[in-house]
């Protein structure tokens, strides 16, 4: 059985304090305008946005160095507490038992599920991208199949939610709108994929502010070009986006851990970028340490009412002191009851674990995304500013109800280590995914028709009442809730969508169905079917033309380089159906 691992995506960097109404009016509009061509220009370096704020007042050249308690059981005042309806004995987030390590990152791919024995899917949103910028990495970097094939690093949801689709806004006073496509299944003819895609409204509330404590790795393993330097030019972006009721701080660990920046106000980014440009990496890893200090710092600025984060950027290798995922996972799954939670930034190759940075987001409450390039910072801290930064709800929870009358089977595509227990789903204890301001995830099952070749007949009991439920001669086919807690209002909220089997595929179809495609492909699923490396192109081929659509076309020429695909400039077709 998977665990119900709650990852909690909470909103990654959440950099509100400055980012209120006001900026959602007069910066959205600039954010969504962002071309490909602008993000690829990257930013500059850290020296030239220092020469470029040289006249700012109240900085100092000089690296901050401070002293903290090391009592690492700082406590949090009651006034402090996030105001999460979870107590001590809340449950979500659990240890994994002997012989399931994660380290592994090997999760069994979800299978058909009989619709009479078992009819509810429920999990956990989630709106991590680490997988499939890695992956856009390696491939960039001459990795060919089998390497992506044994790398462990291919998760589909990460896949998918890494593109932006065309849902349809919240209405009314919904915090999320509920987007339902079905169509033929690519892949197998016989069966039929359900594409769910759910869209976060916009906040239009001012934060308090935001508490960061950045947790920087300045071992030796971050001394390559695509590690600290990367994180050099991409923290020059963050600054940019900061306001005056920010604090910042910077925590860093290698052999030792120092805090080199403590409680900096937003604005001051000649004295934030002064500490960072100091940055040498050097020695061994020892996150044990790092993790300590930052969460007593974070501790001491907490902000009441505000976002408490700690980002962490690293490579992942941790070699000293509290390396075990099962201690880390336990330590940042405690401390996040305090109200204080964790994001992730990758970066780097080589010597870069996966498999324990995903497990600290996860564990943390937190985002997990992967850093290879300037373009990549400006898409994750720039044009997804409000998504990732901006809460909108918490535990965000789905759960579809599978019509037996008319699904025979049906099988969750990915978020293999978010499902949940169908009885967690109204468990308000349980923890689940945040998401943030205009935010979207999607989820696709492909589902095998009743009456089908691959319908295996289950006896009923001779208790069963068997009646034809109104829906069933509808055509429904399944029943999807959404369940969170509104930020704004911190109560729980539910939302549903009756799905009939009417076929409307659009662009939006077509291209999510492309990237399932591939991630299958490089997973080599059982459950692929047709599927080749043509078929993923003529799927991108049928979506409309975007730069997304078209960078991700050109990724797969490159990685199927030997392979005729037939790619057009899609900018030449008429999208859907084209």
């Amino acid at each position: 059985r998977v665990l119900p691992v709650a990852a909690s995506i909470a909103a990654c960097l959440m950099v509100a304090g400055g980012l209120g109404v006001a900026f959602i009016s007069e910066t959205q509009d600039t954010m969504s305008n962002t071309t490909a061509s602008s993000a690829q220009e990257g930013t500059a370096d850290v020296d030239g946005f220092l020469l470029e704020h040289a006249g700012e007042t109240g900085t100092s050249a000089s690296t901050e160095s401070k002293s903290i308690s090391n009592d690492s059981d700082w406590d949090i005042s009651s006034a402090q507490e996030m105001s999460m309806a979870q107590d001590d004995s809340a449950e979500g987030i659990v240890t994994c038992p002997v012989g399931e390590d994660p380290t592994q990152n090997e999760f069994g791919e979800n299978t058909f599920v009989n619709t009479k024995e078992e009819s509810l899917s429920t999990l956990s949103a989630d709106v991590d991208t680490a997988s499939y910028t890695k992956v856009r990495s390696m491939i960039a970097d001459g990795y060919g199949l089998e390497d992506l094939l044994d790398s462990g690093l291919v998760r589909t949801e990460e896949l998918l939610n890494y593109f932006d689709y065309s849902y349809a806004a919240p209405t009314s006073d919904d915090a999320f709108s509920v987007n339902a496509q079905v169509s033929t299944c690519p892949w197998n003819k016989k069966h039929q994929l359900l594409v769910l895609g759910f869209q976060a409204r916009e906040a239009i509330e001012q934060s308090e502010g935001a508490n960061l404590v950045f947790l920087i790795d300045v071992s030796g393993s971050m001394s390559d070009a695509d590690k600290l330097p990367l994180l050099k030019k991409s923290f020059a972006q963050l600054v940019e986006q900061l306001g005056p009721n920010d604090r910042v701080s910077i925590v860093t660990y290698s052999g030792a851990e120092e805090l080199v920046l403590d409680g900096a106000r937003g604005s001051e980014s000649t004295r934030i970028l002064r500490a960072v440009r100091g940055l040498e990496a050097d020695g061994s890893t020892n996150g044990e340490a790092g993790l300590k200090l930052a969460y007593r710092v974070a501790a001491s600025h907490y902000i009441e009412g505000g976002v408490n984060r700690i980002v962490m950027a690293s490579d992942g290798d941790l070699n000293v002191g509290m390396s075990s995922p099962y201690e880390i996972q336990e330590f940042v799954a405690a401390k996040r009851k305090e109200g204080v939670y964790l994001s992730v930034l990758g970066f780097g190759d080589g010597a870069y674990n996966d498999a324990i940075l995903e497990s600290i987001a996860d564990y943390g409450n937190g985002q997990y995304h992967y850093i290879d390039s300037s373009a990549e910072a400006r898409r994750v801290l720039v044009k997804n500013l409000m998504a990732n930064f901006v809460p909108v709800a918490d535990d965000v929870k789905v759960q579809v109800d599978f019509n037996a009358e008319n699904v025979s089977r049906w099988r969750l595509i990915g978020y293999e280590n978010r499902t949940l227990q169908s009885s967690d789903f109204e468990n308000d204890r349980i923890d689940a995914g945040e998401l943030g301001s205009g935010a979207q995830f999607t989820v696709a099952y492909e589902i095998v028709p009743a009456g089908s070749d691959f319908e295996v007949s289950v006896p009923d009991s001779r208790y069963t009442v068997v009646e034809q439920s109104p829906s069933a001669a509808s055509g429904e086919i399944a029943y999807v809730s959404l369940r969170y807690r509104a930020f704004d209002d911190g109560e729980v909220h539910a939302q549903s969508l009756a799905v009939d089997g009417t076929e409307n595929p659009d662009s939006d179809f077509y291209f999510a169905a492309s990237v399932i495609e591939l991630g299958m492909y490089l997973r080599d699923s059982e459950y692929m079917g047709t599927t080749s490396p043509t078929s993923i192109a003529e799927l991108v081929m049928r979506s409309a033309p975007t730069p997304e659509h078209e960078a991700f076309a050109a990724l797969l020429e490159r990685l199927f380089s030997d392979v005729p695909l037939g790619i057009v400039d899609i900018t030449d077709t008429d999208g859907p159906g084209a």
